[in-house]
């Protein structure tokens, strides 16, 4: 425990040195030099020898008692998570601890219930050396990401979930997002925001038309009409509707898949009310959604690998407001008029990162811990 004390005072005067430095230099989300001291936290607590692992059956809610409680505040301690004036020599899972674990699972994208149970242990048991490593790796990324950083622009981080438009030193708008599964990865690009698309219209990926539309018109043509969706044939110059009952689906594959499926604009549109597209040569966009309850879970790799977006209005007003001169009244005007997948060009474009840091430090100089959800940690040695 002494040892422990001594690390946390060498901690504080660390931190208060790189904020004072802050105060000078332009506002950063994430920030290399903040990270930098992280790596000095984690070298110390890795040769401090003072980090403890725990059972993987170990479960503590508040008022429980335990022998491991004294170990548990050790790392608690170590990691600043946990106050000198919240620390007990009791055996008691107490509402100060229970307080400093939420504060962990904050930092490491877990459901901050302040219950210490298998979610909480995993993260919990993974050595010191191992967030170092993780802390080195993310550092590499900086310099490769951070080229330009001229404001405004707007940042999503991959395994935080979660995107920022900064802008005039402060983050402008900060919203939760749902990125691509594992298997349908969102890619790191660096493009920008120059389109809204008002009552969007969805083309749905062939990828996703033949693998999850295409079963059910086996079954039931008549599928598309309940979605509002519409079938269109290519005749080799061009597109023309035709209806789904006129084709033999049973005998349509990958390979024969000339057809193109569209979604309109209205209250089931899987896009939501409206779009993002920016230049890239994936089929990557911003958009919003219909699925709302999926930003309530803390790990939200969910999509076909486009990116909802929790406030895709909010973004839409700041968009067309600060990069086109509209005014509130006139963006509202533009909703009013209901017009189906109607383009409007961003005529002072905001850059967009979307980066993978799966380590970083924030404002409050607390270090955040994410999993390697796309697996490119792994890549690299972690």
């Amino acid at each position: 425990m002494l040892r422990s004390l001594s690390l946390l005072f060498i901690f504080f005067f660390l931190w208060t040195e790189v904020r004072a430095q802050e105060q000078l230099q332009p506002y950063r989300p994430y920030s290399k030099d903040r990270m930098e001291q992280a790596l000095l936290q984690y070298e110390a607590i890795a040769k401090s020898g003072c980090w403890h692992t725990f059972p993987d059956t170990l479960l503590l809610r508040p008022g429980d008692s335990s022998p491991l409680i004294p170990q548990l505040q050790d790392n608690l301690l170590l990691t600043g998570d946990l106050p000198l004036d919240s620390a007990s020599s009791a055996l008691v899972y107490t509402s100060g601890i229970s307080t400093a674990v939420r504060h962990f699972q904050r930092r490491h994208g877990l459901a901050p219930d302040g219950v210490v149970g298998p979610v909480t242990v995993a993260a919990l048991n993974v050595l010191p050396d191992k967030r170092l490593e993780q802390l080195r790796i993310n550092l590499t990324r900086y310099d490769a990401v951070f080229t330009s950083e001229q404001e405004p622009y707007a940042i999503i981080n991959l395994p935080e979930f979660m995107m920022q438009v900064v802008d005039s030193g402060k983050t402008a708008l900060q919203m939760r997002v749902i990125v691509g599964k594992p298997v349908l990865k969102t890619y790191p690009i660096h493009s920008r925001l120059d389109m809204v698309v008002l009552n969007s219209y969805w083309q749905v990926p062939t990828s996703i038309a033949v693998k999850e539309i295409v079963p059910i018109l086996r079954r039931n043509p008549g599928y598309l009409a309940k979605k509002n969706m519409v079938l269109e044939q290519s005749d080799g110059s061009g597109w023309m509707r035709i209806s789904p009952w006129e084709v033999d689906w049973q005998r349509i594959t990958a390979a024969n898949f000339n057809y193109r499926i569209i979604q309109l604009n209205g209250p089931d549109n899987e896009l939501g009310v409206v779009k993002f597209p920016f230049p890239n040569r994936l089929p990557q966009y911003l958009h919003d959604t219909q699925a709302k309850q999926l930003f309530s879970y803390p790990s939200r790799a969910f999509s076909h690998g486009c990116v909802r977006l929790e406030k895709p209005v909010e973004l839409a007003y700041y968009l067309l407001e600060r990069g086109s001169g509209y005014t509130a009244a006139e963006v509202k005007k533009l909703w009013e008029l209901g017009r189906p997948n109607h383009y409007v060009r961003v005529k002072k474009p905001v850059p967009l990162h979307i980066v993978y840091f799966t380590s970083w430090v924030d404002e409050q100089m607390e270090v955040h811990f994410r999993d390697d959800v796309y697996g490119y940690d792994a890549l690299l040695g972690l």
